[in-house]
């Protein structure tokens, strides 16, 4: 896979990203705002975080030890590996669905505090969609080892537009019933839209998939030994949001409010972390581009194409990054109320601005260093920062109240990167160009000045404050050469 694969291939899993985040806004803003409110956001996100634990795994980790090893294969092995990354992760995603569809009430409970069940409807429509994530997982890892990244992006919008348009539908029938069943009925939507994605790959497999094997377990043992790892180190923000979800209720009950006020305050959270999932949905297809193509530079010792495949993706990573976190720093109320009705708790916007850089620079930074072989370190590193987090929250929300909960994970990733880059250049023997970070950040910081002096002297309104800024930024990034066009534009 040459640099002009790789680049167009991340920009191709962007552009879908892109739509499927604007679709999920589409889904999720009017669900919180018009439908069921912080409370039965909360209650949604409740169900949602522990899916999302399990599609970190599925769609993510899995298709990147599927793309690994696919990368290296010939027809006939790779045939292999996609059919027993297949039925090994439906396997197990039948048991794990059962588990979340049986004891969906007693893990409800322990999430939420005081013994609250409020979120196991929800947790148990979600469980179905558990048992279709391994047909994802395994062919989108074969399409992206192989360099074919438009199956796996019109799978991603077809899922999303499911899920849109599906689960506002339903949670508008079920209303009536209170917000439990309608934050339910909305879950239905991301099920449908996994089953829906699902069948996207299968008829595109018909189209571009010439060579069919069954599964072998012995390749299933391959997959799981890579997977295993790469797993850990892709999971790492998903585990963050699981981390809150089984402590910040609990802690803010314990600390005097209801469940209720606790679940408010939890929505507000979730809304904080919604507007940041735009970049990292956006730096995940850089990862998962990036990953295959390092692994195959690595392993034919060509370490110049290496270096270059890093830089790249970093480049393209605080490119995407840079903006998003100045304005969330700059603009948090005026955001909130764009999108909400409310500039309420903007401080949590803030402290997540923050995170747009963090995470994603973890997450890339991970896929490179184990694709490249350094399999275990980053994961070591994940979970110290996981640690750290879990303290934290323990510390700053009896202190801070809810906003102690993002500013724990901006203390903890920041520590975590810096042991990162440490173990990037040990690893790889060579560093970030200082240029790779410094030019889009300026950048941005031009775009936000011009922004804010418009924002604050004249009366235009936020979002064309907002278009002004983009503007700004993307001149200012071709003028400083910050994104670089020529691979973008390279056949």
């Amino acid at each position: 896979m040459g640099k002009r694969n790789f680049v167009r291939g991340a920009v191709l899993l962007s552009a879908a990203s892109l739509i499927g985040k604007a679709l999920s806004a589409v889904f999720k803003i009017p669900l919180d705002r018009y439908f069921i409110g912080p409370e039965g956001i909360a209650i949604y996100q409740n169900a949602y975080n522990i899916y999302n634990w399990m599609l970190a795994i599925t769609a993510t980790g899995v298709p990147l030890a599927v793309s690994n090893l696919v990368a290296d294969s010939d027809e006939d092995e790779a045939a292999e590996i996609r059919a027993s990354a297949m039925w090994f992760v439906t396997f197990m995603g039948v048991i794990a669905a059962a588990g979340l569809f049986i004891f969906a009430r007693p893990l409800a409970a322990m999430i939420a505090g005081g013994g609250s069940g409020y979120a196991a409807p929800a947790i148990r429509v979600m469980s179905v969609g558990v048992v279709f994530m391994g047909v994802s997982s395994a062919y989108r890892g074969y399409f992206q080892g192989r360099g074919n990244m438009l199956p796996s992006a019109l799978s991603q919008i077809a899922d999303s537009l499911s899920k849109a348009c599906i689960g506002l539908g339903v949670c508008a029938l079920l209303l009536p019933k209170g917000r439990a069943i309608a934050a339910a009925g909305a879950m239905s939507g991301v099920t449908v839209g996994t089953v829906i994605g699902s069948v996207i790959l299968l008829v595109m497999g018909r189209k571009f998939i010439k060579v069919y094997r069954g599964p072998k377990l012995s390749t299933a043992k391959r997959i799981v030994m890579l997977a295993i790892p790469v797993t850990l180190g892709s999971a790492g923000f998903s585990c963050m949001m699981m981390a809150d979800n089984f402590t910040v209720q609990n802690i803010l009950v314990g600390l005097g409010n209801s469940i209720e006020e606790s679940a408010g305050l939890f929505g507000y959270l979730t809304r904080a972390f919604m507007i940041y999932n735009l970049p990292a949905t956006l730096i995940a297809a850089v990862t998962v581009s990036v990953a295959p193509a390092c692994a195959e530079a690595a392993h034919s010792g060509d370490r110049g194409l290496l270096r270059e495949h890093a830089v790249s993706s970093l480049r393209l990573l605080a490119f995407v990054s840079a903006p998003c976190m100045m304005g969330c720093l700059c603009f948090p109320g005026p955001i909130l109320s764009l999108l909400y009705g409310t500039s309420l708790h903007r401080e949590l916007l803030m402290f997540t601005g923050a995170l747009m850089i963090l995470i994603p620079f973890t997450q890339v930074v991970s896929g490179i260093l184990q694709a490249t072989g350094c399999v275990w370190k980053p994961i070591i590193v994940l979970g110290a920062t996981l640690a750290v987090k879990v303290a934290l929250n323990f510390l700053l929300l009896p202190a801070m109240g809810i906003a102690g909960a993002p500013l724990a994970t901006v203390i903890s990733y920041a520590a975590g990167c810096v042991v990162l880059i440490v173990l990037f250049r040990g690893h790889m023997g060579f560093g970030f160009p200082v240029g790779t970070f410094v030019r889009p950040f300026v950048a941005a910081a031009i775009g936000a000045l011009a922004a804010l002096g418009l924002f604050y002297y004249t009366a235009a309104p936020f979002i064309v404050v907002g278009c002004v800024m983009a503007l700004v930024y993307i001149v200012m990034a071709l003028l400083l050469k910050a994104i670089d066009i020529k691979a973008l534009l390279r056949k």
